[in-house]
């Protein structure tokens, strides 16, 4: 297998990502300290550091890389690396701002200097890997983040190793926007020489600019206008911003992903003399520039998605400096999901009064017929999820949520409100659930679960705790411990740290005062629906802690062992479940909703089979079978068990 070198090359061009990119730029760049919470589109920075770092390890000498256990904290860590005069960086997914804001707007007042701070906010329009599309752009605005945002994965490497520069030289902290769109498109990127960042830096004494309280925050507030002034003043010479020339009375301002979409928009309508005003710093805007396009215009057309952040500023721009021309955007724009070429070429085709070419309309024809070429299905639980198995005992338990509410929250669970669980009646953020919770069970006389996965509980899921504790309230709080960060990628976080060092969630609620607490394991789903029953009879605050390590990750460390052991010409058992004698009465489909099975016919009767190339052999289905109908097979039985890791 050929050696992956695009990240330790000094010459010559590879083929990346975006997200790729973004980390060659930081190693160019001279970056020596990285912290981050792992969330979609920006998981995979952290990955590409630690595989740097593991196949590298001299590298370790003046790069570290962190999990932080949230964003506050990743984004605070970053800020007393920068202030010790060292470069940091700090990545997060758009939601992740919102939990990173209360730090970053002191940190932003204060400024990154001696060193300097780069933060990359993933943006996800069209919700593809999160619970909302916000438009993130506008915390450039209120926390006075110069926000540059690149559209190909070139951009994505030259343009943080500039955000660098520009963060020591005017003492801001900058953040390099992207999409989910942006960060996973790929493209060929010219590779420049590493820097070694610093091995170690030195924290100055300066009270006024690292206290941010009075009279020292009013000072830095003033300070920081005056630094925002400075990069709009050189904005146009930095090479960001560019004009694709055009005779047309109307022009197009765009950035980022859309203005891909906008070229090729163009040229299939054939408006070749539309001039386009490409922004790569979208905050703050250069008056001038801004001015200098719209001057002999008579319309602008805004391109952008989500909501009108550079609508909103450039038509404050043209009010202001009276430029009399028509803004557009939002009109002809939807101000949600994600944008295509097809999208943006039919809302440009209306205000141009064009009628799409026929290529065109095969090309969004075809894209729109995607639903009926790829089957269509719920985003579903794995094999032997321990958390299917913990909704199939909830369901029971309440005899299918008879007069309960369930509390949701940030993880993999968070597809149990889809059928046929629906086990699930809300999703906030993260901890969301357990907060609500708290709220909803002082003021309903129905049961209140509450769901939360142990990545979570350290992120934010402690603070509700303690105040559930503080109240009593009448809650059942189910903790899922599956020992991993499952949904964004089985990152090897902070939180595998804590289990290596012998963390136990369990003592942690002891100590913040829960007196009400079962460890359960749902791979034994008939004691657990007793557990259930038992907590939500009773009142005040439960908690049942579901120790069962995630089923991709189980499966994965069983069958290696096992593979070892045969590789040593060791016999090992082989357990098969196998269903006969099936009555059809759909508890393993419909509630448990297991994916290895599946109704078939045999011998000419309906019966529902394990597919076993699906099946992981975690043994669900044969405990909850309420006919008997799963048969459980060992074979080798005298030989070498390997069972599932405990944790």
């Amino acid at each position: 297998m050929e050696q992956d070198n695009r990240f330790i090359d000094d010459e010559g061009k590879a083929l990346m990502l975006g997200n790729e990119a973004i980390v060659r730029g930081c190693l160019e760049a001279g970056v020596s300290y990285v912290s981050q919470y792992p969330g979609t589109p920006t998981s995979d920075i952290g990955e590409y550091f630690h595989q740097i770092l593991r196949k590298n390890p001299e590298m370790k000498e003046y790069l570290t890389h962190q999990w932080a256990v949230n964003e506050a904290v990743a984004t605070s860590s970053c800020a007393g690396a920068a202030w010790t005069g060292c470069r940091s960086f700090n990545p997060m997914k758009h939601v992740g701002l919102n939990v990173a804001s209360d730090a970053l707007s002191v940190i932003a007042l204060n400024g990154p200097n001696p060193g300097g701070m780069v933060v990359s906010v993933g943006s996800d329009p069209g919700s593809l890997g999160s619970h909302q599309e916000q438009n993130e752009r506008f915390y450039a605005w209120m926390l006075h983040l110069p926000t540059i945002e690149p559209h190909t994965p070139q951009e994505c490497k030259d343009w943080i190793k500039l955000a660098f520069d520009l963060s020591e030289k005017y003492d801001l902290v900058i953040n390099v926007r992207t999409t989910t769109r942006s960060a996973h498109s790929r493209g060929f990127v010219a590779l420049d020489s590493l820097v070694k960042g610093k091995i170690k830096g030195e924290f100055i004494r300066n009270i006024p600019k690292f206290n941010s309280l009075p009279p020292h925050a009013i000072n830095n507030h003033i300070r920081l206008y005056e630094r925002i002034e400075k990069l709009r003043e050189i904005a146009p010479n930095l090479g960001l911003n560019k004009i694709i020339p055009g005779d047309n009375k109307i022009g197009i301002i765009t950035s980022g992903m859309p203005f891909g979409y906008t070229m090729e928009a163009l040229n299939q309508l054939e408006l070749n003399n539309i001039s386009v005003l490409k922004l790569g710093m979208v905050y703050p805007l250069n008056y001038k520039q801004i001015i200098d396009y719209m001057q002999n215009l008579e319309k602008v057309i805004v391109i952008e998605e989500l909501e009108p952040f550079l609508e909103m500023k450039i038509s404050e721009i043209s009010h202001n400096f009276k430029i009399n021309v028509e803004i557009v955007g939002q009109k002809y724009f939807p101000k949600y999901n994600e944008y295509s070429t097809g999208l943006v070429a039919d809302c440009l085709a209306k205000i141009f009064n064009k009628q799409p070419n026929e290529q065109m309309i095969k090309a969004i024809a075809y894209f729109n017929s995607y639903k009926n070429i790829i089957p269509s299905r719920f985003p579903t639980f794995c094999a032997g999820c321990p958390e299917r198995a913990t909704l199939y005992s909830i369901l029971k338990a309440t005899n299918q949520l008879e007069n309960t509410i369930i509390c949701g929250d940030i993880g993999c669970y968070v597809m149990s409100f889809f059928p046929p669980q629906q086990c699930s009646d809300l999703v906030i953020c993260m901890s969301g659930g357990l907060s609500a919770a708290i709220g909803m069970s002082t003021k309903t006389d129905q049961k209140v679960v509450a769901m939360i996965g142990d990545s979570t509980f350290f992120h934010t899921g402690m603070s509700p705790l303690t105040e559930a504790v503080g109240y009593n309230s009448n809650i059942l709080l189910i903790i899922f411990e599956n020992s991993w960060t499952a949904m964004t990628g089985h990152q090897n976080d902070v939180l595998r740290y804590l289990i290596n060092q012998g963390i136990s969630i369990e003592r942690l609620c002891k100590a913040i005062g829960v007196s009400w607490i079962r460890v359960e394991d749902s791979y034994k789903p008939k004691r657990l629906i007793n557990t259930i029953e038992e907590a939500l009879n009773s009142n005040g605050l439960k908690v049942i802690i579901i120790k069962r390590e995630c089923g991709l990750q189980a499966h994965r460390w069983r069958m290696d062992q096992v593979h070892r052991l045969k590789e040593q010409d060791e016999k090992v058992q082989e357990v098969e479940y196998f269903i006969h004698g099936c009555q059809m009465c759909y508890d393993c489909a419909r509630i448990l909703s297991c994916p290895a099975i599946r109704r078939t016919e045999v011998d000419g009767f309906e019966s529902m089979q394990i597919d076993q190339d699906r099946c992981i052999k975690c043994g669900v289905c044969y405990e909850i079978c309420p006919n008997g109908a799963v048969h459980k097979t060992i074979y080798n039985s005298l030989d070498t068990e390997v069972p599932f890791r405990e944790i």
